[in-house]
């Protein structure tokens, strides 16, 4: 039995230590794989780098000021170049560098449901941030370019004498288009936000009820290492923990919608085990709770009912 239910509203006061990292060195993960942290001060996502045969692939393209450094400190890590570049979802922090990387001579590419989900927001969001980052208003574009090379179906595989890297779509969890990179040989998962390390998620584009699932589907594939599109990497306890936090979450509202209760009505308790993917700040846990009720009373997933991006 679990033990310590915490009350959601007055937890981490503090700002979680993994928030506050700069990017410093990649991190080896495997022989060609590299992990390097983004500067959340800035907005930035990890990035990935996997080194194949002839060529790199970039695992998200992150905001155009990260993927400017990016193509900086890829050279330091091989000689060979970014042939691809691969955006997990749609949202800007892992797509709006795109045009930086095709114009150094990568191709951008993402499943299908990536690019449905930037023709329906887009450039809506683009020019909310446009407002407030440099980095975008330095390009002169005012909307996102989308990927070069679109996916369908579930997975598209790129191998050669040195490793094979499958391109994956387990499901709508975090967003519509959700794409995982995985290593087979090395047994290495990229997950963009899929599955973060800490409380860095967005509830607004999901399917809430239906995440879990996907995340279950992730770990049938027992990876050894999870490198996630925040925070630290790790092991599969990272998906098990950002599955057991939805599941907890979704519940707990339930149980207060079920009774008759309004999200500001609420008082979300969560077991000290969901403590890592709490959100610090009030107002974005209200989002969160906000959010899920939303899912439960329309009935649908909350990312295809209409909302704005905060």
């Amino acid at each position: 039995m679990r033990r310590g239910l915490l009350l959601a509203s007055v937890l981490f006061c503090g700002v979680w230590g993994g928030l506050a990292q700069n990017p410093g060195a990649p991190q080896k993960i495997a022989d060609g794989v590299w992990f390097l942290v983004g500067e959340a001060g800035k907005g930035y996502s990890n990035t990935v780098v996997i080194e194949m045969e002839d060529y790199l692939i970039v695992v998200d393209a992150n905001y155009p000021g990260r993927a400017k450094e990016l193509l900086e400190v890829v050279k330091g890590l091989s000689s060979k170049p970014v042939r691809y570049v691969f955006d997990t979802h749609a949202h800007g922090d892992h797509s709006y560098g795109n045009s930086v990387w095709t114009k150094a001579g990568a191709t951008t590419m993402a499943f299908r449901g990536v690019v449905t989900e930037m023709n329906r927001w887009e450039p809506a969001r683009w020019q909310a941030a446009m407002a407030k980052r440099a980095d975008l208003q330095a390009t002169g574009e005012s909307d996102v370019e989308r990927p070069k090379k679109v996916i369908d179906g579930d997975r598209f595989v790129l191998k050669d004498a040195r490793r094979e890297v499958d391109f994956l779509f387990l499901g709508w969890g975090h967003t519509p288009g959700d794409g995982y990179v995985w290593l087979p040989k090395e047994r290495v998962l990229c997950t963009g936000d899929a599955a973060v390390n800490g409380p860095r998620n967005k509830l607004l584009d999901a399917n809430l009820a239906n995440w879990p699932r996907v995340l279950d589907r992730a770990l049938a594939l027992k990876p050894l290492s999870v490198l996630p599109g925040h925070g630290k990497a790790g092991g599969p306890e990272i998906l098990s923990g950002q599955a057991r936090f939805l599941r907890d979450l979704y519940s707990a509202v339930k149980v207060e919608a079920d009774a008759g209760k309004t999200p500001a009505e609420m008082q979300i308790k969560l077991p000290d085990e969901d403590r890592n993917w709490v959100p610090s700040r009030p107002d974005f846990w209200q989002q969160d709770v906000e959010t899920v009720y939303l899912e439960l009373s329309s009935h649908a997933p909350a990312g295809s009912l209409p909302h704005v991006w905060k």
